[in-house]
């Protein structure tokens, strides 16, 4: 399972929502390459590395 898979599937309905379009915007993706990436799990160094920062960002915020 890929890392942003591993993440996403814990998240409610509505942070799912709210994560989802923040990577769509951060990252240039759209809806399809979104769903694409995440089954996959094939990503470029950049955006691994965008992917990787915003699951630390909004998983550990409060930490």
């Amino acid at each position: 399972m890929n890392i942003l898979k591993k993440y996403y599937i814990q998240l409610s309905r509505y942070d799912k929502s709210r994560f989802r379009e923040a990577l769509l915007h951060a990252c240039g993706w759209s809806y399809g390459t979104f769903y694409y990436k995440m089954k996959h799990g094939n990503f470029s160094k950049l955006e691994y590395k965008e992917v990787n920062d915003y699951i630390k960002a909004f998983f550990f915020r409060d930490e």
